[in-house]
């Protein structure tokens, strides 16, 4: 059995760019099909997938200023309504995976994970394995999870892609987003942003001097931070940046074929 961690982007599976507190539910019910498609051809293969929450979490986690502790009954009103919000982009992904006959099963973050100051604290792997072992998908979303020192502190999708890749040694991470992976620029305001088709740790220091923050909001600090973040805690385990919003993209790259992205091996 190979197992592969699968990013579906807030700015792909959300209407990110527009901060619009909707589903993007032609990208999210084509991916579906693509990852059907995908297990079908390879009875091997096992997925453990994370959805980026776009404004469901990061807009909430803005407005109700949840960044940086929980001190007032309006920003735990606000952790509340976060998580629902971001409960609801999981559970949309749930919905999607079941209409094509895919055993999936939502792990809220906030049962696996305790922060400290907005550091993993625990993240509890036995969930996953669990449902791995039962051939059942995990899907789990950014969210808000309890901090020993804040009381609730905001947990991205990409820290997930971390502490599973670290505890449970997949054979790459694969994540689908909205442009073709990490640019020279911000493809959608610079025409002569170029793709960095692979990212090594010989060229990761000047990968991060050239890539920018994220131009929508982005409280887990964009493709940046991001990648920064992928760098620390990768291990070694391969990973590649792609489009979700182009067909057969995610089967492709799925089944080791060759699309336009970013790989990364660090």
């Amino acid at each position: 059995m190979s197992l592969v961690i699968l990013k579906l982007g807030g700015s792909s599976i959300t209407k990110k760019a527009d901060n619009k507190f909707e589903i993007d539910y032609d990208t999210l019910n084509r991916s579906a099909q693509e990852i059907k498609s995908v297990l079908e051809k390879d009875t091997e293969l096992q997925l453990i997938v994370v959805c980026g929450v776009g404004p469901f979490g990061h807009t909430n986690v803005t407005k109700y200023d949840l960044n940086h502790g929980i001190e007032t009954e309006e920003q735990e009103k606000g952790v509340g309504i976060t998580n629902a919000d971001c409960d609801f982009v999981g559970s949309e992904t749930v919905k999607a995976l079941e209409k094509v006959g895919l055993k999936v099963k939502l792990i809220s973050g906030y049962e696996v994970c305790e922060q400290k100051s907005k550091k993993v604290l625990s993240f509890d792997i036995e969930p996953y394995k669990k449902a791995l072992d039962e051939k059942i998908i995990p899907i789990t979303t950014g969210i808000m999870v309890p901090d020993e020192d804040f009381k609730w502190s905001p947990m991205s999708g990409d820290t997930v892609i971390a502490q599973t890749a670290k505890q449970l040694s997949p054979t790459k991470v694969v994540m689908g987003t909205d442009v073709d992976g990490i640019f020279t620029a911000d493809p959608k305001h610079n025409p002569n942003a170029k793709l960095i088709e692979k990212i090594t740790n010989e060229n990761l220091g000047e990968v991060l001097e050239q890539c920018g923050e994220s131009a929508s909001v982005d409280v887990t600090g964009g493709m940046k931070g991001k990648l920064e973040k992928l760098a620390a805690t990768l291990n070694g385990v391969p990973a590649e940046i792609f489009s979700l919003f182009v067909e057969k993209n995610l089967e492709n790259t799925l089944l080791g074929k060759e699309i336009k992205s970013t790989k990364i091996k660090l």
